[in-house]
């Protein structure tokens, strides 16, 4: 019998032991035998489902490392713009003082990697057997493209933790990515290179395009406008700005942005016109104090919501119009009128209102979850154009956005780099809590800059982190270079 690398057993998401016969992970509840999952589209549709489900479930039976949604709340509380209020509730503490992702043998170091290559293992298996299953072809396609964006959005996010930044003007980046693993298989495999990663994930961006089109049945699942929005991020992180702006162009057809009502009504219903990718939480899918609401709201009534609010960094902030809609979403000096917390709330300045669940205080968690908004597609389409300098095209871009959330905005007439500082600064305060901004400073070389601002040395102990610096790599967990003798660490 071959040993079990921890790569595969992460990867395929396996529930039984290496002695017995292999089963895929499909609802929150059971499972079912691979072959039977594919042997129909029907079935292989809920196999296809259960690869959803797994990006929302606690990892490592931990509360707070509850898959995707949990990455999102530590990827910016790991840059300065979304900051813990105190260290009252330590949870994502050891992630906020980037102690976590630097540790090979830390939960939110193993998490990701876990996380991510659990969907990749399912998603290779859906791609490996869907040929054969019975059913309309149409029904195969939109299986086998789903299961390939999935599979490129979890390399998309494992290249870009575990290996260092792309960069354009060096290709090939042979820097060491992740293994690349695209097969149903028990052997462990060595690090390919970042550009090996990268290739492979535009392959399976442009292959899952082919085989999908605009319908769904659900905004759950990813549709072809959900792939160009995953090429315009992967475009922009690679530095190829024409291709950057077409899919981001491309990918918001058909989306409508918010108008100013609706921005306020809390961020937390997949129904939004603006959302084009989300999880939409089931009652019968409750996480409890493991979901993203449950830190990230501001008013779910747990221990972290109360004692332990998210605030927004306020040298952003005191930057924002007050004309403009998203000043609504932190309150500066928080009353009893102005912000809603739970009952017994701690009521911190600059304190979070733009994720906010139904009920004062909210008793559910039953919040839907953005993946992806049209906003995004905006400002990417905005800041490729710039780096284009192609001014006027990017200005009109970010017109069309901001001048939603701020009647009173202006065309912008700036040039060069200060008009691709107002684009990034549009970003930081429409993205905020969406989990862009670790990755935002990595891709753009940009150093990490607590300094000046409402962040608590009790709270981020790291106030400074040169660019290109070791520290920006997750280190490969403890358990995989174990398990894998062909796997090596990033730089201790």
């Amino acid at each position: 019998m071959k040993k079990q690398f921890l790569t595969i057993l992460v990867a395929l998401g396996l529930v039984t032991s290496a002695c017995e016969q292999e089963y895929l992970e499909t609802s929150p509840t059971g499972s079912i035998d691979a072959g039977a999952a594919y042997a129909t589209t029907k079935n292989a549709a809920a196999a296809i489902n259960g690869i959803y489900r797994a990006m929302v479930v606690r990892y490592l039976d931990s509360q707070g490392h509850f898959g995707h949604p949990a990455m999102m709340v530590i990827l910016d509380v790991l840059g300065e713009d979304v900051v813990i209020s105190n260290t009252s509730n330590t949870w994502h503490l050891v992630e906020t003082r980037w102690q976590a992702h630097r540790s090979e043998t830390a939960v939110g170091d193993e998490m990701p990697y876990r996380l991510y290559y659990r969907l990749i293992g399912n998603a290779n298996i859906a791609v490996a057997s869907i040929d054969n299953a019975a059913g309309a072809q149409a029904e195969k396609n939109q299986i086998k493209g789903e299961a390939l964006a999935l599979r490129a959005f979890s390399y998309f996010n494992l290249v870009q933790l575990y290996g260092k930044r792309y960069d354009a003007a060096n290709k090939p980046n042979s820097q060491l990515g992740v293994p690349l693993v695209l097969t149903p298989t028990t052997e462990g495999l060595p690090r390919a290179t970042v550009e090996e990663i990268y290739t492979q994930i535009n392959k399976d961006l442009v292959d899952a395009a082919a085989l999908l089109t605009s319908t769904r049945a659900y905004k759950s699942h990813i549709n072809l406008e959900v792939v160009k929005g995953l090429q315009a991020r992967v475009a922009l992180t690679q530095q190829n700005w024409a291709d950057a702006a077409k899919f981001a162009a491309e990918a918001r057809k058909g989306f409508t942005l918010m108008t100013v009502a609706q921005y306020q009504e809390g961020f937390s219903d997949i129904a939004n016109p603006e959302w084009m990718w989300g999880f939409d939480h089931l009652e019968d899918q409750s996480e409890f104090f493991g979901a993203y609401h449950s830190y990230i709201s501001s008013n779910f009534n747990s221990t972290n919501i109360r004692v332990t609010p998210k605030v927004i960094n306020s040298t952003l902030y005191d930057q924002i119009p007050t004309t403009d809609v998203r000043s609504k979403m932190w309150v500066k000096t928080p009353t009893a009128t102005n912000s809603v917390v739970p009952t017994g709330g701690v009521r911190a300045p600059y304190l979070n209102q733009k994720f906010r669940l139904p009920g004062t205080p909210s008793t559910s968690t039953m919040g839907d979850i953005p993946y992806m908004r049209a906003a995004e597609m905006y400002l990417i389409e905005a800041e490729a154009q710039a780096r284009l300098n192609n001014n006027t095209a990017a200005a009109s871009v970010l017109f069309d956005l901001v001048s939603k959330r701020d009647p009173s905005y202006k065309l912008s007439t700036k040039t060069g780099t200060t008009l691709i500082d107002e684009i990034i600064f549009n970003r930081r305060i429409e993205l905020w809590g969406e989990g862009f901004r670790f990755l935002d400073l990595k891709r753009m070389n940009q150093p990490l800059n607590r300094n000046g601002a409402n962040l608590s040395s009790a709270v981020v102990v790291l106030f400074d982190v040169p660019a290109g610096d070791k520290q920006w790599e997750f280190l490969i967990p403890r358990r995989e270079i174990n398990a894998n003798a062909k796997i090596v660490q990033n730089p201790l």
